[in-house]
């Protein structure tokens, strides 16, 4: 029995950890029963109130879930959950979008050597996929359905991440791509090249499948060269506008397009964002 002499607010942080650890240690199994109030009471010599306080703080932490009658037993995983925080403090910051993919950059490099290493048939097969999702995307006179072609971008580098065989890579890199989703979602001129990010994402893919680990690596850091000479700095030689101040237009966008959409017309009915292509 472990007896502790503490604030309370100490002590359901000290319980909290250590069971923290033996979830991460029995390997976050979900669903797995946690010891009842009861025993946790017994075992660390608490109230039940301090008892409450820690499952509270395993719950923020997104590491249980609790229900009456059930008790507490271990979440299931929720990568949007980390990526909603990731967001979060990446609107808290004095970052720009340029800072966003440099750090995209430096992952994705070896992300992309990791993947021509560690890809299997089936990593293969996604990125395929995703590159014919986005030619898909891409009609014979030019347009483009903007909202599946983010997809198929996204999607291939999410199935890059997971392709380099480090969960690491694919838990670092979901936050970043899911911003990314979001903020693209509603930014004019998006995709600016789409036929030059389709031939850039089957240059990556052509090196995976060869196991040639420099061509990946050279044709990643084209790719995304290309996308931070675009965003790092204004043609008008102004300062970059974090992306605090990003998100601000975003919404603003996100807004007038409900409204937009909300706002009844008697003429044709507006189909589908479609883009026109244009030159990065």
């Amino acid at each position: 029995m472990t007896q502790w002499r503490d604030g309370r607010s100490r002590l359901s942080e000290r319980i909290a950890d250590e069971l923290q650890t033996e979830i991460l240690r029995g390997g976050l199994v979900p669903n797995l029963r946690l010891p009842t109030e009861v025993e946790l009471m017994e075992r660390y010599s608490v109230s039940r109130t301090v008892v409450r306080e820690a499952a509270k703080l395993l719950e923020q932490r997104g590491l249980v879930s609790v229900a009456p009658g059930r008790g507490m037993v271990v979440a299931e995983f929720d990568g949007a959950r980390i990526a909603e925080q990731f967001s979060i403090l990446m609107l808290a910051s004095d970052g720009t979008f340029g800072h966003l993919l440099e750090l995209r950059l430096a992952l994705e490099l070896q992300v992309s050597t990791a993947a021509a290493q560690s890809a299997g048939p089936e990593d293969l097969e996604r990125l395929a996929a995703s590159i014919t999702e986005g030619e898909a995307a891409v009609a014979a006179d030019g347009t483009v359905d903007a909202e599946a072609f983010l997809d198929a971008d996204m999607n291939f580098h999410e199935s890059l991440a997971r392709a380099s065989g480090n969960p690491f890579f694919d838990l670092v890199c979901r936050p970043i791509n899911s911003f990314l989703r979001t903020h693209y979602q509603y930014r004019e001129g998006y995709p600016s090249n789409p036929s030059l990010t389709l031939a850039e994402h089957g240059e990556i893919l052509t090196n995976l499948r060869r196991r040639d680990t420099y061509g990946a690596r050279k044709a990643s850091e084209e790719h995304l060269r290309r996308l931070l000479r675009k965003w790092q700095t204004p043609t008008d030689g102004a300062v970059a506008p974090s992306i605090r101040e990003m998100s601000s237009t975003t919404d603003a966008e996100a807004a007038r397009r409900r409204q937009t959409s909300q706002t009844p017309t008697s003429h044709t009915p507006t189909t589908t964002t479609h883009t026109p292509v244009q030159e990065a």
